[in-house]
């Protein structure tokens, strides 16, 4: 047995890159084949027409108006020159009013702007240095305004006051001292 060399050259690494003429050779055709047609068959309208009349020949004496054939009267009968002789006195069964708010008691009313939320949050940013804009303040100021008139009309404005003045004279002990006017003590005015 004979010995072969090792060769360090190998073979083709892929497929070899034919010219552009040899591939088209080498290229399947495509069978040609007569394109079908897409559309109707030449003179399609006319042979519908004849088609259409030659089903339609038992419906000759139909109407293609739409509605009712029933015939109508052009002249008045009796019953109908009556009515058209009474004089119409149409007068509407219901009168109609503007509708007016449901009336709620002031107390009730209070209690609700007291309970609302929205302008709890809103009373809170005020507190706390924000400064409302838009709707908000509108909201805002609307129903402030609402609970000072409420407040003055159930005679609580007193209430409240003395409320105030006594929570501030329970957390502030110097509070007292402040309110007594010593001069009139000491000076004698």
């Amino acid at each position: 047995m004979t010995r072969i060399k090792k060769s360090r050259t190998s073979g083709q690494i892929g497929i070899r890159h034919k010219p552009a003429t040899e591939a088209r050779q080498e290229r399947d055709r495509p069978v040609e084949t007569k394109k079908k047609g897409a559309g109707l068959k030449s003179g399609s309208r006319n042979s519908q027409v004849i088609a259409a009349e030659q089903n339609s020949a038992g419906n000759k004496n139909k109407d293609p108006r739409h509605g009712s054939k029933k015939p109508i009267a052009l002249v008045l009968d009796a019953n109908e020159q009556k009515l058209l002789q009474k004089p119409a006195n149409i007068q509407p069964k219901a009168q109609l009013a503007k509708a007016k708010p449901v009336e709620i008691a002031p107390e009730q009313e209070l209690a609700a702007l007291e309970q609302d939320e929205k302008l709890l949050d809103l009373v809170e940013r005020v507190e706390n240095g924000e400064i409302l804009t838009g709707k908000d303040a509108k909201y805002f100021n609307t129903k402030t305004a609402r609970h000072a008139e409420l407040i003055e009309l159930l005679g609580l404005d007193e209430d409240y006051a003395e409320e105030d003045t006594e929570e501030d004279a329970e957390l502030d002990p110097l509070s007292k001292l402040e309110q007594t006017d010593w001069r009139k003590d000491l000076l004698g005015e």
